[in-house]
């Protein structure tokens, strides 16, 4: 009896040891994944709100654009088709807003919105009543001729309320943002908790569990050798049976080293193990910080840049001159200028001395900085040959522009320079009633007393760049004209812009279609309209290139 008390087994000890560390990192990693989960549960409504959020910016544009094409509408059955679509824009632009103020559960939007958002919603509220109302009225029209003021006030609108819901779509994404940092400082919560756990747990559990197995092992030992000698005693002449003994012991010794061994390894398994997570996180964190200041940098430089761009913009505008100053010179017109970049490569250029006016439209190689540089030059040659050398033939004035461009350029170079412009020049005598034109690589684009548009080609070269063997020659064209006639200066950019439903060039073809469709229209009109076509044939594409259209009537 004292050898069986002597010999007590430690498992139910070690079982309960051991469940009771298995359970606790069992339920530290449950609680992990429970967390986890519940965040990417709320993670994809927060997903969703922000999408119709972004949504409603979209929309409220395309209410904008469909009144425009309501507005200009050519016949019944194509307004009523327009009202068709503009309706159901309506009411997904409406339940969408209704959804997102109240959160509502059939758009899955469950939640509540914080209080910051709410108060958006109030200030956002009045644009929203007033395009709503005013596409409500224009749904009761059965004619566009009456939809103006309706359209108006879609127009005025439209601007404040896209701007309030971009501010209130990036609220949705800062406030989901910060419920995933609280998140992640939970988990880094659990992770550390963890990490303290596996370390008491090799401290107080494992290490007494390897030390009792030890003992027990020892004493099964001094057991093994007490029954060795008994059997010696008992058994002197039975060699078998001492051999048998030896054996036994010899594995019992084997079998405590083996065990020994084992709990080392594993105990330097653990050790080892808890170091290489302590690095990675502090690895993590610094590659963290190192990023963050990165971004800081790239963001203060984009900044700079921006602001230097935007400032050589407002030069650039200092020196082309105030648009309608030019207009005001003529009986109408309109100048439609929309930069690929925030400067642009396209320019224009007016003179008028008593029964003289001379008009330019160019378009600079390349666009962005480069081309804007290329446009001041062109400027300031322009002013030195008509203003100061008093130079006025069309012929002359593309001549010594291009003498001037290209040795400016390439005086000094060792690599010629191939940068240069193409330009549509016209210069009008009022007393005369004549028109004189010179393109380079350039077109007009004239309307006479037949209401039709008249291509008048311009010359094959182009301004400041020398081919080899090439002589260059501007010829002029001569056209009189009556009052009401209108001519217009293009650069390449509209009729090169990818777009519609193939992702193909605009082309020169439709231009025209879209100047002869619209030849009775207010020149002001004239450009919103050409403006929308733009607009509609671009789609989500990027601008191809910088666009410039002139046009005034005489």
């Amino acid at each position: 009896m004292s050898n069986t008390n002597y010999l007590k087994s430690p498992k139910k000890k070690l079982t309960a040891s051991y469940i009771i560390a298995l359970s606790l990192i069992a339920f530290l990693s449950i609680s992990s994944q429970v967390i986890i989960r519940t965040v990417l549960s709320k993670q994809e409504k927060d997903a969703r709100v922000i999408n119709i959020s972004g949504r409603q910016r979209m929309l409220s544009q395309k209410i904008s654009k469909i009144a425009l094409q309501l507005e200009r509408a050519s016949s019944n059955r194509q307004y009523a088709k327009l009202q068709g679509e503009f309706k159901s824009v309506i009411e997904l632009w409406s339940t969408s807003h209704y959804g997102l103020k109240e959160r509502s559960l059939e758009l899955d939007l469950g939640g509540e919105n914080s209080e910051t958002i709410s108060k958006m919603f109030a200030e956002i509220t009045p644009n929203f009543d007033q395009m709503k109302q005013a596409a409500e009225n224009i749904l009761e029209e059965s004619s566009p001729q009456y939809i103006d003021p309706y359209v108006s006030v879609i127009l005025q609108n439209e601007a404040s309320f896209l701007r309030q819901m971009n501010i209130i779509t990036f609220q949705y994404d800062h406030e989901s943002t910060s419920r995933i940092k609280q998140v992640e400082t939970i988990e880094t919560i659990l992770l550390v908790i963890t990490l303290l756990s596996i370390f008491l747990e090799a401290k107080f559990i494992f290490r007494p569990a390897v030390k009792a197995i030890d003992k027990y092992l020892n004493e099964t030992i001094s057991r093994g050798l007490a029954l060795r000698d008994a059997h010696q005693n008992l058994l002197n002449t039975n060699q078998e049976k001492e051999s048998v003994e030896k054996e036994l012991y010899e594995q019992l010794e084997k079998n405590h080293q083996l065990q020994i061994n084992i709990n080392k390894d594993l105990e330097l398994k653990i050790n080892e193990r808890t170091r290489e997570i302590q690095d990675q996180k502090e690895e993590i964190e610094q590659q963290a910080s190192k990023l963050q200041k990165q971004n800081e940098v790239v963001s203060n430089v984009n900044r700079k840049l921006t602001d230097s761009i935007s400032y050589a913009k407002k030069v650039q505008h200092s020196i082309l001159g105030h648009r309608q100053n030019i207009i005001d010179e003529f009986k109408d017109g309109f100048i439609l200028n929309r930069p690929k970049d925030i400067i642009s490569g396209d320019f224009y250029w007016f003179y008028q001395k008593e029964d003289l006016r001379i008009l330019v439209a160019a378009d600079c190689t390349g666009h962005g900085v480069s081309a804007a540089f290329m446009t001041i030059i062109g400027n300031l040659l322009l002013n030195d040959i008509v203003i100061n050398q008093q130079i006025h033939s069309p012929k002359e004035i593309l001549n010594f522009l291009d003498m001037e461009l290209y040795a400016l350029l390439n005086l000094k170079n060792v690599n010629k320079i191939s940068d240069g412009m193409d330009l549509g020049l016209v210069a009008i005598h009022s007393d005369r009633r004549e028109i004189e034109f010179v393109g380079a690589k350039r077109p007009l684009y004239f309307v006479g007393k037949d209401n039709k548009i008249d291509k008048i080609q311009g010359s094959k070269s182009t301004i400041g760049y020398h081919a080899k063997d090439v002589r260059k020659q501007f010829e002029s064209s001569i056209i009189d004209y009556q009052s009401g006639d209108r001519l217009y200066l293009t650069s390449d950019g509209f009729q090169d812009q990818f777009g519609g439903s193939q992702g193909s060039k605009f082309l020169q073809k439709r231009l025209i279609e879209a100047l002869n469709r619209t030849i009775n229209y207010p020149m002001v009109k004239q450009k919103k309209v050409l403006e929308g076509v733009f607009e509609k044939w671009k789609g989500t594409a990027p601008q191809t290139d910088d666009v410039l259209i002139v046009g005034v009537e005489l």
